[in-house]
């Protein structure tokens, strides 16, 4: 049965139970779904034995479909069985290509007390809640979270790693990886440790495995695990383990990941499985605290200061620096596309948005898209560059939120986020919904996007 073109079940009316098999492209959820429809409306569906009414964004496991008012059909259906209209893609729907915000939606939602951190994780996506200090483990149902385990807290380097898999950490003496989508009564996670083997980044997935680095001996060392089991391989990389935990993962196109540190970065490549360490060049200090940006061309920079001034440096074997002019801070003039991308000040630029020169306020970025870029602008008091490199403010600021449009310029979002860290504000898109949230004052903003 295809998904995209009209089928026998998309031209009836269903009533009652349908049985529905899982097709593994739009969902890894195994088990025949047992569907109710009354009206030609779907009420609930079950599998495994599990009762989920349709409401509930954790339908979206089964491999779903949405109408034009969001209720919830079959992957299967490729129309609407009361009206004909063609139905949605599978859920979660791709990043949209442009942000139409409604801004009349915003709605809070309730974080319990700890350090967040909200992740879309699974195939399908789906919205996950892990708070780092406790250790619980929560799923987004629509209305809430809820409690679905616990797993091991304080996770070292940049916190999780999602995929479509699942998710995975690192604590100093533990790899964790939990496989997802969870709709059983228990989490299930794996942990896998070895004598002597401290941990010091978050992992990143490369074909089923998972890459971490280490440190064993005082040595800093490349683990490898598989996903099938618990055993390492450890490659030792010549050279003495950090006193600090490296940032990262980062990823390119290629499937090359990156781990950055205050002595050198990591980079561990796709083509010959190549993982080499390369100090930054004489007199860079780096800014831990802002991840690396990625130009056009698919290569990282990371920001940092030679002899007081802003430099960025290229995360290649041959890290060569180039210096921003930029007075106020970070990025200097450029045109600006996030955290994870940037248009650098050597190349030509479409659009110029000067990161420091709105309103006197500091720029931070947020989210980015190909067209889109969602930024806090805060007033912090006092010096800014303590701040950018992971200082913490004596008590948290409250700063607005940005949308800026590419071609149409910024404006503001009824939404305030305090954060006392430069990594405390968060935004992430889910089923048509931003989420934006402060780590400092666990508070959570959902804003639905409209309907092109």
């Amino acid at each position: 049965m295809s998904l995209d073109d009209p089928s026998p079940l998309a031209r009836a009316a269903p009533e009652g139970f349908w049985p529905i098999d899982p097709d593994l492209r739009v969902t890894s959820l195994p088990g025949r779904q047992h569907w109710r429809f009354a009206g030609g409306r779907p009420i609930a569906a079950e599998v495994g034995g599990i009762v989920i009414p349709a409401d509930d964004a954790r339908i979206a496991h089964l491999g779903i479909r949405r109408d034009q008012h969001g209720r919830a059909f079959p992957a299967a259906f490729a129309c609407s069985p009361q009206t004909g209209t063609p139905l949605g893609p599978p859920v979660p729907a791709p990043t949209p290509d442009i942000l139409d915000i409604d801004l009349d939606s915003v709605a809070e939602v309730p974080l319990p007390s700890g350090v967040p951190a909200l992740v879309r994780a699974g195939h399908p996506a789906a919205l996950y809640l892990f708070l780092q200090n406790l250790g619980a483990f929560e799923g987004w149902d629509g209305h809430r979270f809820v409690g679905l385990g616990r797993l091991p807290p304080d996770p070292v380097g940049a916190g999780l790693t999602a995929g479509r898999r699942g998710l995975a950490y690192a604590t100093a003496e533990t790899l964790v990886s939990v496989i997802l989508p969870q709709l059983g009564p228990r989490l299930v996670h794996a942990e896998a440790k070895a004598p002597g083997l401290r941990f010091l980044s978050a992992p990143c997935w490369r074909r089923g495995d998972l890459l971490v680095l280490g440190e064993r001996d005082g040595r800093l060392v490349f683990c490898r695990k598989d996903a099938e089991s618990n055993a390492f391989d450890l490659r030792d990389l010549g050279r003495t383990a950090p006193d600090a935990d490296f940032a990262g993962p980062w990823t390119n196109r290629l499937g090359d990941c990156f781990w950055t540190s205050p002595d050198g970065f990591v980079a561990c490549r796709t083509l010959g499985d190549e993982t080499r360490v390369t100090p930054w060049p004489a007199g860079f200090a780096p800014i831990i605290a802002q991840a690396p940006w990625r130009d056009r061309a698919d290569l990282h920079h990371q920001l940092g200061m030679t002899e007081g001034r802003y430099h960025v440096a290229a995360l290649t074997a041959d890290p060569a620096l180039n210096r921003l002019d930029g007075p106020h801070l970070a990025a200097g003039p450029g045109t600006y596309s996030g955290a994870e991308r940037f248009d650098v000040p050597w190349q030509a630029a479409e659009e110029v948005l000067n990161l420091g020169a709105h309103a006197g306020n500091l720029l931070l970025p947020l989210l980015a898209l190909a067209r889109d870029t969602i930024l806090l602008a805060l007033d912090i008091p006092g010096p800014r560059g303590g701040f950018l490199r992971g200082a913490g403010l004596p008590a948290p600021v409250t700063g607005h939120v940005l949308h800026h449009a590419h071609g149409a310029g910024l404006r503001r979002l009824p939404v305030g986020l305090a954060v006392s860290r430069i990594g405390d504000a968060r935004a992430l898109l889910h089923d048509g919904v931003l989420y934006l949230w402060s780590r400092s004052e666990c508070r959570c903003h959902a804003l639905r996007l409209r309907a092109a």
